[in-house]
């Protein structure tokens, strides 16, 4: 499987189908994670494929049989289109409200298709009912703070890259925010705009920052 970049766009799903998350890698070939629920069916997973899918983006997870499932159907699906076996990676995308990580439950040792772990600030908004507020120094409340940082723990635990959740923010404050999420132990975060695609690529990269000094 191809490397995972540091930036990944969001794009809305057309009438008649679902979103994706886009990319180019470092080879410039274009990626593009199309994004299924947990109750997706073979067909689903044929159409994704039919419209160029490179990848599957699991939406809503928050165990590890969510992603044997999924890795299960891939397998008959690779099958039926002539695709190598194993060579669609899936990125599981939650909430953060998850199983310790360590846990039987959790995501490690599932299946080695599991190429990453999106954080779904979204996700738990609409689980909650509640928007989060940030402080003056940018923190989370603790109750996002608590499943951003599971999210971070059971990507580690995975040996996979964990992905910082698309934010709404602009120039400087976005700069500092890819900075703070950097340095919280992100690999990469989704992009709401394709103006935040090469920031996000620099700073997750170890480049310029926020205080304009060079990233070790």
């Amino acid at each position: 499987m191809e490397p995972l970049p540091h930036a990944m766009l969001e794009t809305a799903p057309p009438p008649a189908g679902r979103g994706a998350l886009v990319y180019a890698g470092d080879s410039g070939i274009k990626g593009r994670f199309v994004v299924v629920n947990p109750d997706a069916s073979l067909e689903m997973l044929r159409q994704a494929f039919a419209g160029g899918a490179t990848g599957i983006a699991l939406t809503g997870c928050r165990t590890g049989a969510d992603i044997q499932r999924l890795a299960v159907l891939l397998s008959v699906a690779e099958a039926e289109e002539n695709l190598a076996e194993g060579s669609t990676p899936i990125l599981a995308i939650t909430d953060g409200i998850l199983p310790a990580p360590v846990s039987p439950q959790g995501f490690s040792g599932k299946t080695t298709r599991l190429a990453g772990l999106v954080w779904d600030q979204r996700g738990l908004v609409k689980t909650l009912g509640v928007e989060p507020t940030r402080t003056e120094s940018g923190e989370c409340p603790p109750t996002f703070a608590a499943a951003r940082a599971a999210v971070l723990l059971t990507a580690a635990a995975a040996c996979i890259p964990a992905y910082d959740s698309a934010s709404d923010l602009a120039g400087e404050l976005f700069l500092a925010d890819c900075d703070r999420s950097r340095d919280d132990g992100f690999f990469g975060r989704l992009a709401s705009d394709p103006a935040q695609m090469a920031i996000i690529q620099t700073v997750y990269a170890g480049g310029r920052g926020s205080s304009g000094q060079a990233r070790g």
